[in-house]
């Protein structure tokens, strides 16, 4: 899902006005409107829904996007994958209890959850985290939940199998608090070939001199890789509990994503103007001291 960036608007609240996960899942629509000098005018893939921000400083809004990916079950086309259960990821040597060998997880979109129980109605976001141009990352994070997913039996496996989010692998993406044309990775580190369930890695970056704004609108996405720095690609993991058709959702190996962003605020409008109610305007206030 890519969104125009030149979105009318950010969504924004203000603290003590909100008590929630900031949502970044959204829809996109065509909007028309009419300009500041009454000329209509019209924007194609335009968010609504989302995402939302909070204005933590005045003059900069903060934005937060967090989805999920399935380590135990290839999505295979499927815009929800906590329902999914054909095809268990499996070392590709192997075989799963079912008797297929099937491939190990190796990289896939972060899927963004929609807020409506009926995905027919308003759909997953199935391509990711989106992160747009012109914004300033500074935190990605990772968590393994539901249960451990392993290397063994994969050919030529690591010893340490690592997940990481990340723009892309094998394109100089560090993950030690180093920012590269805007982006970064967080990798979660395993260790006698496993990642145990509860495994937590975070990149946070303080120091506002070390970011880099984006160029263009950056999907990231998570990745099977080795424990280097920059990330490269690994050779997988699967989640050996795990069988085609076998295991229930709450028990599935997920991966939680995070990336949050920073972003100019847009000048403020007349509205916003202290002490100045809108349509109150000095011309109406004053009147002339010579007659018209």
């Amino acid at each position: 899902m890519a969104i125009n960036p030149n979105q009318i608007s950010v969504a924004k609240i203000y603290p003590g006005n909100y008590a929630n996960v900031l949502r970044y899942w959204h829809e996109e629509k065509t909007m028309q409107f009419e300009n500041a000098n009454g000329v209509s005018s019209s924007y194609t893939n335009q968010p609504v829904g989302g995402p939302v921000g909070v204005i933590f400083r005045p003059g900069w809004v903060a934005q937060q996007a967090i989805g999920y990916v399935d380590l135990s079950y290839q999505a295979l086309g499927s815009v929800n994958q906590l329902e999914y259960y054909t095809q268990a990821y499996g070392s590709g040597v192997n075989s799963s209890p079912n008797g297929n060998s099937n491939v190990a997880f190796s990289d896939a979109a972060v899927i963004i959850p929609s807020p409506d129980f009926h995905k027919d109605v308003r759909q997953d976001i199935a391509d990711g985290i989106q992160v747009p141009s012109g914004v300033y990352c500074y935190r990605a994070s990772l968590r393994i939940t539901g249960g451990d997913v392993v290397s063994s039996g994969i050919p030529g496996s690591e010893a340490a199998p690592t997940l990481s989010l990340a723009p892309a692998v094998g394109e100089g993406y560090p993950n030690d608090n180093t920012v590269v044309s805007g982006g970064f990775a967080v990798s979660a580190i395993g260790a006698n070939r496993r990642i145990p369930n509860g495994s937590v890695a975070s990149t946070n970056i303080i120091d506002s001199s070390l970011l880099e704004a984006t160029t263009a609108e950056t999907q990231w996405k998570l990745f099977a890789t080795t424990n280097a720095s920059p990330v490269v690609q690994g050779s997988g993991v699967y989640d050996p509990r795990a069988g085609n058709n076998f295991l229930s959702g709450d028990e599935k190996a997920l991966a939680i994503c995070e990336v949050c962003w920073i972003l100019p605020d847009s000048p403020p409008e007349r509205q916003d103007v202290a002490l100045q109610p809108d349509g109150v305007t000095e011309s109406s206030v004053y009147t002339s001291t010579q007659p018209r």
